[in-house]
């Protein structure tokens, strides 16, 4: 899979998405120019300066975001009337350095012979068309929730004090336990799709953020270089979110964890494995 089957031509010039909505949460993240293609459709990102670690890489639950977005907007826009679309499954694997990049750009196509119609893969570059991640979703389509409203938000999108980081931004508080790393969205109502749910990213980016605290406390100079999550139920917006994450592995080269997510003390929302590999210093 290259960069080369994902290139098209924008077909329309106008947004045709959240990403309009200043509010929302893909503006938010810097997630601009969401548009079709002739192949699928496209997104670039533009990175805050809160969504990079402290040696300045990308951090990788903030590209699972843009991943989300990116991969989930197609079957979005084919859902039935007075339906869902929901995903089940996102899977990131990012194999570019990100350490100096200030814009990506994501482009997603579905697989026209695939059986699964809800099977959506994409690839992120950097401005220079160089190979950053790649990325695949599977979705489901379920009838709209009875009642269910998409909980509007008046959150801050103003100017951020550069200091701000990830943790700031999304008001997470962390704690570690005997047995790994546990992180907190007091206020997951603020960090909502357009179904009124917890966004997937957001849970994600939540997953990604635990697991790298937990290799941290190893001692370990690792990177995030793989995440698949399975998505069970929906978060519901009204109970601080949860994310729970367990190293099976840590090693020098390479670490896994599994991180389990919940609204409040309920059943797990998410299940996601995160996989860290030793950095290896690039020359720019």
């Amino acid at each position: 899979m290259t960069a080369a089957n994902f290139r098209g031509d924008v077909v329309r010039p106008e947004a045709w998405c959240l990403v309009a909505d200043a509010a929302s949460v893909e503006a938010r993240f810097g997630i601009r120019r969401c548009q079709p293609t002739e192949s699928g459709n496209y997104c670039a990102y533009t990175v805050p300066d809160w969504a990079r670690d402290t040696h300045g890489h990308l951090r990788s639950g903030a590209l699972m975001v843009l991943a989300d977005h990116v991969l989930g907007e197609l079957p979005y826009k084919a859902r039935g009337p007075s339906s869902w679309s929901l995903t089940t499954e996102l899977t990131l694997d990012i194999i570019g350095d990100t350490a100096h990049a200030s814009e990506l750009h994501a482009r997603a196509t579905q697989i026209p012979s695939a059986a699964d119609k809800g099977f959506v893969q994409c690839v992120v570059t950097d401005t220079d068309e160089r190979v950053v991640a790649v990325g695949n979703t599977r979705t489901v389509y379920v009838p709209a929730a009875a009642g269910a409203v998409a909980i509007g938000v008046a959150p801050s999108i103003g100017r951020r004090d550069p200091v701000d980081t990830l943790e700031s931004v999304l008001g997470v508080i962390s704690t570690e336990t005997t047995h790994g790393v546990e992180l907190t969205m007091r206020d997951p109502g603020s960090w909502v799709n357009d179904f009124g749910i917890l966004h997937g990213g957001v849970a994600a980016c939540l997953s990604e953020m635990a697991a790298s605290q937990l290799f941290s406390r190893h001692g370990r100079a690792l990177t995030v270089s793989h995440m698949h999550g399975t998505y069970l139920r929906p978060a519901t917006p009204t109970t601080p979110f949860v994310v729970s994450a367990r190293a099976h592995h840590v090693g020098k080269g390479f670490a896994v964890a599994e991180v389990v997510g919940r609204a409040g003390d309920g059943p797990p929302c998410t299940v996601m494995t995160v996989t860290a590999r030793r950095t290896v210093p690039t020359a720019h």
